[in-house]
């Protein structure tokens, strides 16, 4: 229905099974390498940093400058699903943070909360800021709801035309 989607943690890891894709089930124990993505004692005080890929549309969002974001997920996509690219990744041990489709307006995934993000980091800690991802997603549903709203618009002109020949 090309219905924006924005997969958040988990949610990413949905949309690459969705599409195909696979999983690493725990990253401690599956991921060599691996930095802390998950920790019960910090749970959303975690962070790290990530990185976006070029040309990417969290870059276009974003820019390329590194940025940290909360980490609480102890998977990770693996395989790509497919039509999905990456958007962004761990640095440090590679793990992807963010994934996108490229056959749809709106389909991304990212790893981190967001919605964690506006909850008391000071500005030093350098926490990526939500508000460009969620209006980024926002703008998209604006834009799906004109279409939608433009396509009622001509169906109920057709119908009152077809019923006003009737009428003849």
């Amino acid at each position: 229905a090309d219905k924006p989607v924005l997969g958040i943690c988990r949610g990413c890891q949905l949309l690459n099974v969705y599409f195909g894709g696979t999983l690493v089930q725990d990253i401690p124990t599956q991921w060599p390498g691996a930095i802390l993505h998950n920790d019960t004692q910090r749970y959303d005080r975690l962070i790290h940093e990530v990185h976006f890929m070029p040309g990417s549309r969290l870059s276009d969002v974003y820019g390329y400058e590194p940025r940290r974001v909360t980490s609480i997920h102890h998977q990770c996509v693996d395989q790509l699903g497919r039509g999905l690219v990456l958007e962004a990744r761990s640095p440090i041990d590679l793990v992807p943070e963010g994934i996108r489709h490229t056959g749809y307006p709106f389909v991304m995934g990212v790893q981190w909360h967001p919605e964690f993000h506006a909850n008391g980091f000071d500005p030093g800690d350098g926490v990526l800021d939500s508000g460009p991802l969620m209006m980024a997603f926002l703008k998209a549903a604006a834009r799906r709801a004109g279409r939608v709203r433009r396509l009622a618009e001509g169906v109920a002109r057709v119908r009152e035309r077809a019923s006003a020949r009737i009428g003849r």
